[in-house]
């Protein structure tokens, strides 16, 4: 089973051609043929986000600058940088507030995208924004939509993970941060866990993509606002059969509560901050348990192991199920 770390936001008319074929199309090609549902006025998930609306910004922003030029000042000036995942870096665009650029590094040149047409992508509107790409060169450049908010986990993540995999004893210094962020999600109400809950059922419904469980900073909180947002996401999984949707309320767990760090946490914790972080967990898991059934989203554990073990296939030693299992026997009670 091979993970596609792209951001697609719509739903495809290829659900005739055979599994193969339609993998290549997504990979190689770049190509979406899109249809759209008829638009339910009701449903409204606020600024309607495209790459018309973004070059508009542009032009108001920087006059006659290229968008190209733009792109390449933007992410060669260090203040824009947000952020990397395993496989891509984000950065935020000056003057542009609903925007990012997503650069997947081992695609992208700067040769490349000067060489290269930037396409638009259309957006099905009946889906939430969850930080779809609106434009690419198909060469690891993206533009994608922004969701505003705070990491929920380590900065830094996947240099993170990367240490601890090759066994460096991190976690000792960021313990309490992820004890206080698990905290701050916890106090959440309900309806932010319905909302997130509800959108995720629009995705699997109006979109071929699912979320990324790996990296929990794509989970993006508002503490304003108490909205919970997803950012970064896949093709869905096909290669094992399966019709049964990825995206569901495991998923969600998995990304607010890490399982690839959550033991190790747990360990480095005093006695008293230990029973406050299965205290805190225990209220989010049962959140968003509760959120599936108010909203109707399935469990996913036994998907969310595949994923696992799909991450493991690509290191020297098995990581992230060892560490989905031991986060599972914690909390078995109630997962």
């Amino acid at each position: 089973m091979k993970i596609y770390p792209i951001t697609p936001s719509i739903k495809t008319c290829k659900k005739q051609q055979n599994k193969t074929e339609y993998k290549q199309n997504h990979t190689e090609n770049m190509q979406n043929v899109t249809y759209f549902p008829n638009y339910n006025q009701n449903i409204v998930f606020g600024k309607n986000l495209s790459y018309n609306d973004f070059l508009v910004s542009m032009r108001r922003v920087y006059k006659n600058k290229s968008l190209k030029n733009v792109v390449l000042s933007t992410i060669n000036d260090k203040n824009n940088f947000i952020g990397s995942g395993f496989s891509a870096n984000a950065y935020d665009i000056p003057g542009i507030s609903d925007y990012i650029i997503r650069i997947e590094r081992n695609k992208f040149t700067p040769q490349n995208f000067i060489n290269s047409t930037i396409r638009e992508e259309k957006q099905n509107e009946l889906a939430p924004n969850f930080g779809q790409y609106i434009a690419t060169n198909g060469f690891g450049f993206y533009i994608n939509k922004k969701v505003i908010g705070e990491s929920h986990s380590l900065p830094d993540w996947s240099n993170a993970i990367q240490r601890i995999q090759s066994g460096e004893d991190i976690i000792h210094r960021d313990a309490k941060l992820f004890l206080n962020k698990i905290k701050n999600l916890s106090e959440f109400p309900q309806t932010s866990f319905d909302e997130i809950a509800k959108n995720i059922n629009l995705l699997n419904k109006y979109t071929e993509s699912e979320i990324d469980i790996i990296n929990p900073n794509n989970l993006i909180t508002n503490n304003n606002t108490k909205h919970i947002g997803i950012i970064d996401l896949w093709y869905k999984h096909i290669d094992n059969g399966s019709l049964e949707p990825y995206n569901g309320t495991d998923s969600l767990i998995n990304l607010m509560l890490d399982p690839f760090i959550h033991s190790k946490v747990y360990n480095k914790l005093s006695n008293t901050d230990k029973d406050k972080l299965i205290e805190y967990s225990t209220l989010i898991i049962n959140k968003a348990l509760e959120a599936g059934k108010n909203t109707g989203l399935s469990r996913t554990k036994d998907n969310a192991m595949m994923i696992y073990k799909d991450f493991d296939t690509t290191r020297s030693k098995p990581f992230a199920v060892p560490a989905y299992k031991e986060f599972l026997e914690i909390y078995s009670d109630i997962l």
